[in-house]
């Protein structure tokens, strides 16, 4: 049974200066935090509800009927909360064929038939990783009330990142850990009897040992390693692009063709690392921060003296880079604090607009003495060259950092896992607007509002006007 704390209130006050913009007052966010999945009241700051999830939670999601999905990886669980009622819906394994550890989540675009698919992505054991253990299980949340498994996929070796065809129909999955099945296409037209229909390899990036080049090795250490982390759907062509962060590289996959084909791999000049692809809503332009350039790095992947990154710009359409531009903890400084050391970018998020580009700030690990206090901005006057513009202050996070966007694309959540705060940005005015005092340690976030709908979950496709 669900219980249910109504009278537990936590504080929750206006930044210094903010303006009286705030998310509609019937909004709920819920944050993951360590040991518990959380509800709070955005306009109030009180603790709605409290389900327990022992240990450690990842992706989370809502879908447009107000159904509360969170991935308990270290209870190999899928969690499910009624936004409206706040209670329990149920649990379900994260596997049905032996696959664990469930870490990121996807809503599938509406698919033809009407059916709401969800997605759950099983990592494996990373100390001992075989494809037995990883996997894509389907859920069907059509009805909020009644969500059921529809199906199962093995995939390869994780963890994974996925993009979808814009019918809903087939998804790319990529490996972070697999030099055979880098980015695999998979077929979902019957949940039921999911099919691959194209592997990616190594190879197919370069890394087949001939001529000088090197081979593929997933660790690193016998040849270069791939690990792609970060996919999206570019929508004007229907291309999905995945970030291999291991090599700088950006792969575009054509998942719709028949059969699904690669139709380029993108190489950016020092640039590595990432975890996250936001798309414009036009369709054409993509945005993948890396973590190189950087401060204090060497050769290709030495950057300037604030600079933690670079944000590659993927043009869709004629399959290029449009540009390759550093990312810098805030414009203006000269060197970087040393608070931030370690500051990386992580998940990246446009406004339905196309006017703002938002990317969020951890560090390169969670055990560093850093801790990052900004959310980077880019004016996206022109989609194929964004100007960063000043950052806005957050609560402090290392390791890695999620926030989630509302759908109209005003208000982003950003969790800060080192001060248990969650800070509201005006993504509109480009400035915090309230800080949350929540749980410790939060992860994961999202927002339903009965007037508003949900934050935008990863992997469904928004487009302008729509």
């Amino acid at each position: 049974m669900t219980r249910l704390f109504p009278g537990a209130a936590l504080a929750a006050a206006l930044l210094a200066g903010a303006a009286s913009a705030a998310p509609p007052s019937d909004t709920i966010l819920f944050v993951s935090a360590r040991d518990a999945l959380l509800a709070y009241d955005v306009a109030t700051g009180e603790e709605k509800a409290r389900f327990a999830t022992p240990g450690l939670s990842s992706d989370m999601l809502i879908t447009p009927e107000g159904l509360v999905l969170l991935n308990h990886r270290d209870g190999n669980q899928v969690v499910m909360v009624n936004a409206q009622s706040l209670r329990e819906v149920g649990r379900i394994p994260s596997s049905t064929i032996g696959a664990a550890r469930p870490v990121h989540m996807y809503l599938a675009p509406q698919r033809p038939d009407g059916r709401r698919l969800v997605l759950v992505a099983n990592d494996g054991n990373p100390q001992r990783p075989t494809r037995a253990d990883n996997s894509a299980l389907i859920i069907d949340a059509t009805d909020p009330a009644a969500p059921r498994i529809a199906g199962e996929v093995q995939l390869g070796i994780g963890h994974h990142k996925l993009a979808f065809s814009r019918d809903g129909l087939r998804f790319s999955a990529s490996n972070i850990a697999d030099c055979e099945e880098v980015v695999g296409v998979y077929d979902i037209t019957d949940p039921a009897k999911a099919t691959r229909l194209l592997a990616v390899t190594g190879a197919d990036l370069g890394l087949d040992g001939r001529d000088g080049r090197p081979g593929c090795d997933p660790t690193g250490q016998q040849g270069r390693r791939p690990g792609p982390h970060g996919a999206a759907t570019l929508h004007a062509s229907g291309l999905h692009a995945h970030n291999a962060n291991g090599t700088g590289q950006f792969i575009l996959i054509d998942a719709e063709a028949t059969p699904p084909r690669l139709a380029a791999v993108l190489q950016t000049k020092g640039g590595s690392g990432g975890a996250s692809i936001a798309v414009h809503p036009a369709g054409r332009f993509a945005y993948g921060p890396q973590n190189t350039p950087r401060a204090g790095g060497q050769g290709d992947r030495a950057g300037g003296p604030c600079q933690i990154g670079q944000l590659a710009v993927i043009d869709g359409v004629e399959k290029r880079l449009a540009a390759e531009i550093p990312i810098l903890y805030d414009v203006g400084c000269t060197a970087l604090p040393a608070s931030a050391a370690g500051a990386r970018p992580a998940y990246a998020f446009v406004t339905p607009d196309g006017a703002t580009l938002a990317v969020t700030v951890g560090t390169l690990n969670a055990s560093e003495p850093g801790r990052a206090e900004k959310l980077l901005l880019f004016d996206l006057t022109d989609p194929a060259m964004p100007r960063q513009v000043a950052s806005v202050p957050v609560g402090k996070s290392a390791g890695h950092r999620d926030a989630a966007i509302t759908r109209d694309g005003r208000f982003l959540f950003v969790p800060g896992n080192q001060d248990a705060s969650v800070t509201v940005v005006d993504l509109a005015e480009r400035r915090a607007v309230k800080r949350l005092a929540v749980a410790a340690e939060p992860n994961r976030v999202a927002a339903w509002s009965p007037s508003a709908g949900p934050t935008k979950a990863p992997g469904t496709i928004v487009v302008a006007g729509r």
